[in-house]
């Protein structure tokens, strides 16, 4: 037997990031991280399952699109398993754009099949994942049948195409904020908990970026139990001042970065646990591909890299980690994410007969840079620093290497 001593450190269940976008196209570029790169990251911080999506494109189904990422996904762990090494856990969720009858019996099949959660968009119109309040009403419904849950991207499409640009200067990466103000999310907040309410589906509102969306949510859930909502570390930790900086548009990303104020309040809340689950819309381009706009910020593709910085930058909310924070950093980097996906009690907790994910650490170790990605992409949180240490993470049993 291979001995780990973990003598005067922590034992936990291996993190979860639900929100990650890897080895796909977002728009006409190809994400900087295959599943490859993605889990070379994620394990070097704890993190032992990803979760990514399957979007259906209009020339395929949803299950043809499945089967092209898993064969990615098999070769790439063909190729790990090589090299003696292991890629952690990846898990789907799944965004539809058919709802005709053969796409509902294909929809019922993957649930079958053990897909438990799907995603929803409020905007992207011209992308053809958008859906009216209307239609995300009556998807909810069918969707509530099936038992799953569904994650809804909530800013306001039409408050967003109200929006004058006659006078937004579209070189300025700070524009973004124009382009997309936070009156959208709150809006779109606002009318997903109506629904929420009539429908009484599960759903779970990702990437909060507002301290009133945030409290929307909170006093929903004062009286239902339908409802979750994550954040992510760029809305806690970062602001609008890095898009006026050199190579600001680096750091576009959907839902912008909001003000430093909203910034700290949303810290705030997080530390009196408004949020379920801390994950990171890891989204991460090529630098050539972030840089290549000519003059107009809407062309540059959205998204900032995250994996490698979540345990660290979540740590990092405390002044001091106690046993019952450390509990509840757990619960919300594992169990919560486990319970919302299905994958609850395979992941998320250390029990017998459970998937041997684990995740050995010293909260007080030799202070270092936060790393964000492992691929030929930009650094989000230069010049921050952590002193959590990760010492060893086991995924399924074996010792990741």
């Amino acid at each position: 037997a291979e001995i780990i001593d973990a003598t005067d450190n922590y034992v936990m269940p291996g993190f979860i990031d639900m929100h990650t976008h890897i080895d796909d196209f977002i728009g006409k570029y190809y994400l900087s991280d295959t599943y490859t790169t993605a889990s070379e990251i994620a394990l070097k911080n704890g993190i032992t399952t990803l979760f990514t999506f399957i979007t259906q494109k209009n020339d395929n189904t949803l299950i043809g699109e499945l089967e092209l990422a898993l064969e990615k996904l098999d070769y790439q762990r063909e190729c790990a398993h090589k090299e003696n090494k292991q890629l952690c856990s990846f898990a789907y969720h799944l965004t539809p754009t058919s709802f005709d009858d053969k796409s509902w019996e294909e929809i019922k099949l993957l649930v079958e099949a053990g897909f438990k959660t799907f995603k929803l968009y409020t905007t992207y119109k011209n992308s053809g994942i958008y859906s009216s309040y209307e239609e995300i009403e009556k998807i909810l419904l069918r969707l509530k049948e099936l038992n799953v849950t569904t994650l809804i991207h909530c800013e306001d499409n039409e408050f967003i195409e109200s929006v004058d640009i006659k006078n937004v200067n579209l070189s300025d990466p700070y524009s973004h904020t124009i382009l997309r103000p936070k009156e959208a999310e709150i809006k779109a907040i606002e009318k997903i908990l109506d629904i929420a309410k009539r429908t009484q589906a599960n759903i779970h509102v990702v990437h909060v970026s507002t301290e009133e969306g945030a409290r929307l949510i909170d006093e929903y859930c004062k009286n239902y139990s339908n409802v979750t909502c994550e954040t992510c570390p760029q809305y806690l930790f970062l602001d609008d001042e890095k898009l006026k900086t050199p190579g600001g548009h680096r750091w576009i990303c959907s839902p912008p970065l909001r003000d430093k104020e909203n910034a700290e309040k949303m810290r705030s809340m997080a530390i009196h646990n408004f949020f379920e689950v801390y994950a990171t819309d890891h989204c991460s381009f090529l630098k050539k591909d972030k840089d290549n706009f000519a003059g107009d910020i809407r062309d540059v593709p959205n998204g900032l890299p995250g994996i490698g910085a979540l345990p660290d930058l979540i740590f990092g909310l405390y002044k001091e980690i106690t046993d019952e924070i450390l509990v509840n950093i757990s619960q919300k980097l594992s169990t919560n994410p486990a319970k919302i996906t299905g994958l609850f009690p395979m992941k998320g907790a250390v029990l017998k007969n459970a998937d041997a994910d684990l995740v050995i650490l010293d909260i007080n170790g030799n202070v270092h840079d936060i790393v964000s990605s492992e691929s030929n992409s930009y650094e989000t949180y230069f010049g921050y620093k952590s002193r959590l240490n990760i010492l060893n993470v086991i995924t399924k049993g074996c010792l990741a290497k």
